[in-house]
């Protein structure tokens, strides 16, 4: 069976970073503009690139705020980023839920700056780990079956965890 060098598979993560708020260009943007940097933010970190008629979607279902004269600022660069992450995982319903409930907790600056900073703490720790504990037999069919379930693992828990939240909120 062939061997991975896991090692250089997480290296490539290493680089890889969201920008904060405060590195979000300080005027406003027209749409192609908010899909580029949109592109630029996430190169690397998806598969599918950002289009203009996904944020048009994106404003007609409530998932992000609606532009001002067609002119779109820091707070949308900011929702189309976390959407577009989690719309790679979590059904569109779920990520609107995610928004309603943990993105608007504080300021939109600061909730969009603490899930960017975990964000890219996550993706350094993988990168620097020893990922993953799997059994002697490191294939890479092996390797792949290990991520996939991971990944089902913790989709599962947390639409668990949002839908506990959500249930709690609601009896405040």
């Amino acid at each position: 069976m062939e061997k991975i060098n896991i090692k250089k598979q997480l290296d490539r993560f290493a680089s890889k970073s969201l920008p904060l708020w405060e590195e979000f260009p300080d005027l406003e943007l027209y749409m192609d503009q908010l899909v580029s940097l949109g592109n630029r933010y996430l190169n690397g970190l998806l598969e599918t690139k950002i289009t203009a008629s996904m944020v048009n979607s994106y404003v007609k279902k409530g998932l992000m705020s609606r532009p001002q004269k067609k002119k779109y600022n820091a707070q949308h660069l900011a929702e189309l980023l976390v959407i577009s992450l989690l719309k790679s995982v979590y059904s569109l319903d779920t990520v609107k839920s995610y928004n309603a409930e943990l993105l608007h907790e504080f300021s939109p600056k600061e909730s969009y700056n603490g899930f960017a900073n975990l964000f890219n703490e996550t993706l350094k720790s993988i990168a620097n780990s020893q990922l993953p504990p799997t059994p002697n037999t490191r294939s890479l069919n092996t390797l792949t079956k290990y991520l996939i379930i991971n990944a089902v693992i913790y989709k599962l828990l947390g639409e668990n965890l949002l839908d506990y939240s959500l249930t709690q909120t609601k009896k405040l």
